[in-house]
């Protein structure tokens, strides 16, 4: 009796072995799918990365919070010519910038002269302006007209260190009548009258020269025998 019912048993569990009653294999012996496993997983890495760019958001609006407005150059500046709030305009740097001046401090800046050549974009430090005028004790600034060939091809800039010559005549020979620095030089004009019988091309420029030197420097440019030879291209009031 026991035999009989212990191998009923083992056939019916045969049986439902071979209908597949009992396991979690499926019909033609695939595992079942665990895509609900991989789920959470997914979900979990993606909240880690929104996390992680909101972090990383943070930190950089920290950062930024830590740069600081300054003054920066919005246009060319020459050597010499005062500075006006036109010529300013704002940026942000590092905090540790230190020789920038803060936007702030524009007050402190404004008619102030350069001191040396100012170039849109850069940004405006310490020690490039002063507020002593160009013509300082001793000096005077003076106007002369140079013709082409009288002066380099590239011709004047502002802040030039210059030498002026007299040109000779006949047996006179040239003579140098000092240095000094330009402060201004307004574009090459065409001329006739004051330089010869025809019309050629002559730059204009205002030099700041030593006060004893002002009446020479004018008298050789009022007839016509001026020539200037540049030694320091783009020099400083101080430089001099």
């Amino acid at each position: 009796m026991s035999t009989s019912t212990g191998s009923e048993t083992v056939d019916r569990q045969r049986q439902r072995a071979e209908r597949g009653v009992g396991t979690t294999r499926k019909p033609g012996g695939r595992l079942p799918n665990n895509n609900k496993r991989r789920r959470p997983a997914i979900a979990a890495l993606a909240a880690l990365l929104i996390v992680g760019g909101a972090l990383v958001a943070g930190v950089l609006a920290i950062r930024m919070d830590e740069r600081q407005a300054v003054l920066q150059i919005g246009r060319d500046v020459g050597v010499g010519e005062q500075i006006s709030k036109d010529d300013l305009v704002e940026t942000r740097v590092a905090g540790d910038n230190l020789q920038a001046i803060p936007v702030g401090d524009i007050g402190l800046v404004l008619k102030q002269y350069a001191s040396v050549n100012l170039v849109k974009g850069q940004l405006l430090i310490k020690g490039q302006y002063t507020s002593a005028a160009p013509i300082a004790e001793g000096k005077a600034e003076v106007g002369i007209v140079l013709v082409a060939g009288r002066i380099p091809a590239g011709g004047l800039g502002s802040g030039d260190l210059v030498e002026l010559v007299k040109i000779g005549v006949g047996a006179q020979g040239p003579v140098s009548l000092g240095s000094g620095t330009v402060l201004d030089v307004p574009k090459l004009t065409a001329t006739s009258s004051a330089l010869g019988d025809k019309s050629t091309g002559a730059q204009t420029a205002t030099v700041l020269v030593d006060q004893e030197l002002a009446k020479a420097i004018t008298d050789a440019s009022g007839n016509n025998r001026i020539a200037a030879a540049v030694l320091k291209r783009g020099t400083s009031l101080g430089q001099k």
